[in-house]
């Protein structure tokens, strides 16, 4: 959609990589909703920046979602809170104040050789920001906070915007920027301000909004989609909607990599009580953990996968020799793929619809036929593809510096329904 609102549905707090599209998730599951009015739920086993739980908001559903990213529940959270306060464009203006009163000079940030990625004074500023916004009492206004402070360190960091790996820019680039986080942050508060507060105004003028608060439920958890069977109920969700990763991280899209500085400026404990700081121990922590990121012994095999996906077994075998490793990061990213896809099945009701959106990343200039190998593993566990749809990417932030990426001009969109066993 050429001409789509950023600021539709809290959708620009963060950028957050390889984002949907909120008009357009909304369009499609207004469709599958005009077929089975009764659906009442959503769930993303791979919740991002929330996009497909707030597009259920739009129409009173409960929305549930998990993801392994603290940033990426942070987000979510933000967008997706039963109850927001009013104020907050108030109390933003109010931290930063607080923050410019603050002459404490120590740096509140445990990132290893922060002098590469920050200049003093903006770290110093960062700080003083950290602690102004601590001083919140409200959980909600905090994670707000948060994640404006979250953008303010990826536009006020050294790192560089054109990719989501980290890169630091030009030694005498750096020398020329000169930026205050005081002044981002409240330009950039008073932005989200605005657009959380539209998207309420939405929810209302819909009759989701009842005494201050969205009339149905929301969770989201910091959770590993292939363990998640453990936390929710099977059979609990009618319907599942979400764009899952299109590889591993470390060679597609780095989440972790672009969400590793901004979680060090953001207290953990704010995000989820099970959030980890060792997520952030190295730059590729998050990634490594990610589906794909590591040997882990999944019960999904090469012979496994092979004969549950035609497609896969053609194209591995169509692999060049060289480099080495890109069978063997095919296989182990859809032997934790399926893994994944197990357990998230056993959380639809029976009969109910799924829609997955996909991008076909490359290895070796050879491009994955994603959509038809996630159609054979989901056949495979009694799942038939209604019907598959072809989406244009016009605006979709991708990294344009990564070649397992830089062919993906279109998404493919699966509608999925569950057999009634």
């Amino acid at each position: 959609m050429k001409d789509r609102d950023r600021n539709d549905s809290a959708h620009n707090i963060f950028q957050y990589p390889a984002m949907m599209v909120p008009k357009v998730q909304r369009r499609l599951l207004g469709a599958v909703l005009d077929a089975r009015p009764s659906i009442t739920s959503i769930y993303d086993p791979f919740v991002g920046s929330g996009t497909s739980l707030v597009s259920g908001m739009h129409y009173g559903l409960n929305a549930y979602g998990n993801d392994i990213n603290p940033l990426a529940v942070l987000l979510s959270r933000v967008r997706t809170a039963r109850r927001v306060e009013s104020g907050i464009g108030l109390i933003a203006e109010q931290v930063v104040i607080g923050a410019k009163a603050d002459r404490k000079r120590n740096i509140e940030t445990a990132l290893p050789n922060h002098e590469k990625w920050f200049h003093d004074e903006v770290a110093e500023e960062l700080s003083r920001l950290r602690r102004s916004i601590r001083r919140c009492d409200d959980l909600w206004v905090r994670r707000f906070l948060w994640a404006t402070l979250a953008e303010t360190v990826r536009l006020t960091s050294n790192d560089r915007t054109s990719t989501y790996k980290l890169h630091a820019r030009p030694t005498e680039e750096i020398a020329k920027r000169k930026l205050s986080p005081f002044a981002v942050f409240k330009d950039l508060a008073r932005d989200n301000c605005s657009s959380i507060l539209a998207f309420r105004k939405q929810l209302e003028n819909a009759n989701n909004i009842k005494d201050s608060e969205y009339r149905s439920d929301t969770s989201v958890f910091l959770r590993d989609t292939r363990e998640v069977s453990n936390n929710w109920s099977p059979g609990g969700f009618d319907l599942i909607m979400t764009s899952p990763p299109y590889g591993d991280n470390l060679t597609t899209v780095t989440y972790g990599q672009h969400s590793y500085l901004p979680l060090h400026w953001i207290d953990f404990n704010d995000i989820d009580e099970h959030a980890d700081a060792d997520a952030v121990r190295t730059t590729h922590e998050l990634d490594a953990r990610s589906l794909g990121g590591s040997i882990r012994g999944s019960t999904w095999n090469e012979e496994t996968l092979f004969e549950n996906s035609v497609h896969l077994k053609r194209f591995a075998d169509s692999l060049p020799p060289k480099p080495g490793d890109g069978r063997t990061r095919l296989i182990r990213f859809y032997g934790d793929f399926a893994e994944s896809l197990t357990r998230i099945i056993k959380l639809l009701s029976a009969d109910g619809y799924m829609i997955w959106t996909v991008g076909n990343r490359s290895i070796s200039g050879l491009q994955v036929p994603t959509d038809i190998v996630l159609s054979e593993l989901l056949d495979g566990q009694g799942c038939k593809v209604i019907t598959t749809l072809t989406r244009q990417i016009h605006h979709k932030r991708m990294p344009h510096r990564n070649a397992s990426s830089a062919t993906m001009k279109e998404e493919k969109i699966l509608l999925v329904r569950k057999s009634e066993k």
